[in-house]
């Protein structure tokens, strides 16, 4: 018998390696002066992208994010 594959368990195990690796992008966008080569607001729109990641990262590594292997009200009797 096959196991049903779990999405949010999935999600769940790779969401730090994810997060690093958009985090990491964002850096080397910003090193290299990528965003420089947009327009001012799609500048501004990145900037803010990057300031996300950079505060979610902060917060992954200090433990105040936590993840769950369920779906928010998937399991929830009623």
């Amino acid at each position: 018998m096959t196991e049903k594959f779990n999405l949010p368990a999935e999600r769940a195990k790779s969401f730090g390696l994810e997060l690093e690796e958009a985090y990491t992008t964002m850096v080397a966008f910003s090193l290299e002066n990528k965003f420089d080569c947009y327009p001012p607001q799609d500048r501004k729109k990145l900037e803010s992208v990057f300031e996300f990641l950079m505060n979610a990262t902060d917060m992954w590594m200090n433990g105040q994010i936590m993840v769950s292997s369920q779906e928010r009200g998937v399991n929830e009797k009623r």
